[in-house]
């Protein structure tokens, strides 16, 4: 896979995070407005005009009608594609994958200490889309260079893979912890704000664990656990101050 195969999946993740923000955001806005519908045909009601103007009920009743519609559309999922056996690969792969494409800066040193024997539910290009939305995002930590550590191992505790991405840049203010994962956010003026909202949407929808830190002494760590279905998905930020919310 070469960088333009490895981008181009990048883009189409961007547009799987982008199109569900969407989504969310215009069911919030259409139930206002059904709401704000209802409210109104109940105050119309009382009036002389619903009895002697039958658009009126019929103006409100198409009201209805199409933001219904519209949620419903906005509620659809893609189809699902046909049943049959899901790629696997090694973590260490997308890894290596990721970090051949990366086009790391020169003053940023890499660490490898990619252990894993297992293998998870996800071909090699995804993973390393994942892998590499958490080295760009340790990089852009780093502006005047630094340590990227990469690390792979068997978790024997719950099972699975655990994958853990770290820079040794500036680190991030408590409260930006709590918004870590949102789209779009990001403490780095010029950026998009994506990466971590990616590897968070790819977490929730494999069942898989996200934990996001600060580092033992400077800069900023982000874990990906990947286990079975049956452990449940889950992202916790995590900092200095364990009550408040990452990159």
């Amino acid at each position: 896979m070469g960088r333009g195969d490895l981008q181009a999946r990048e883009r189409a993740a961007v547009a799987d995070v982008v199109s569900s923000t969407l989504r969310h955001d215009l069911r919030n806005k259409l139930a206002s407005i059904r709401n704000a519908s209802f409210y109104l045909m109940r105050q119309m009601k009382k009036t002389e005009t619903w009895t002697t103007d039958p658009r009126v009920a019929t103006f409100f009743e198409l009201i209805e009608k199409e933001l219904a519609a519209a949620e419903e559309l906005l509620s659809k999922r893609a189809p699902q594609t046909a049943a049959g056996p899901r790629p696997r690969c090694h973590p260490h792969a997308g890894v290596e994958r990721a970090l051949s494409q990366a086009g790391l800066p020169d003053d940023v040193q890499v660490v490898r200490e990619l252990k894993d024997t297992g293998e998870v539910e996800l071909d090699v290009e995804d993973l390393a889309v994942l892998v590499s939305c958490l080295v760009e995002n340790a990089v852009e930590a780093m502006p005047r260079g630094g340590t990227l550590t990469v690390r792979t191992w068997d978790e024997e505790e719950e099972g699975g893979v655990g994958l853990r991405v770290e820079d040794t840049g500036e680190g991030l203010a408590a409260e930006a912890y709590s918004r870590a994962f949102e789209p779009f956010f990001t403490t780095r003026p010029g950026h998009a704000g994506m990466g971590l909202s990616i590897v968070h949407r790819m977490a929730m929808r494999h069942g898989w664990k996200v934990e996001l830190g600060a580092g033992p002494s400077a800069g900023t760590f982000v874990e990906v656990l990947f286990t079975g279905p049956d452990v449940g998905a889950g992202s916790r930020p995590v900092g200095r101050d364990l009550n408040q919310g990452s990159k």
